[in-house]
């Protein structure tokens, strides 16, 4: 999977078959790999299910657990599930989060859902938190720059 194999993963995740007999923080692993690959194919409801059974099981790594729930927080905004997003989004953030950019991810989420429920200094602060950031990511770039044309003319 690291290489970019996305189908020698699969085959490989597709030849367990017996996950309950795997030692519980890898069967939590294997799940959540699972739910990656099924995410990757934009199908979100097996996903979901994939990743909330590996965060149930509980994560080896506390930085794996929140780039978890972040997944989670991204599926639920998929959904349009505002609610359960944020929920799973600032759980995230909580448990930490890997690296600069999945924090910026994060923050920018963040931002859109406040922005939608029209908590407007909320999102403006979400988005200085994002931006401190700096990421180096084009897509998170480009969301910054995306919202910064609309969040000038906003108030609060």
């Amino acid at each position: 999977m690291e290489a970019g194999d996305m189908e020698g993963a699969e085959k490989v995740l597709n030849s367990i078959k017996f996950p309950n007999l795997l030692y519980k923080p890898i069967r939590s692993v294997y799940y959540t790999l699972k739910g990656n690959i099924a995410m990757m194919k934009q199908d979100f409801t097996s996903a979901e299910k994939n990743m909330k059974k590996g965060l149930d099981l509980g994560m080896p790594m506390k930085e794996a657990e929140g780039a978890s729930l972040l997944q989670m927080g991204m599926l639920a905004m998929q959904k349009n599930d505002i609610r359960q997003a944020e929920s799973y989004i600032r759980q995230s953030i909580r448990k930490g989060l890997p690296d600069k950019e999945n924090q910026a991810a994060a923050f920018l989420q963040l931002c859109s859902i406040m922005m939608t429920k029209r908590e407007f200094r909320a999102a403006k602060d979400f988005f200085r938190k994002a931006k401190a950031l700096k990421p180096t990511t084009p897509q998170i770039i480009d969301q910054i720059k995306q919202i910064e044309k609309y969040i000038s003319r906003i108030p609060g």
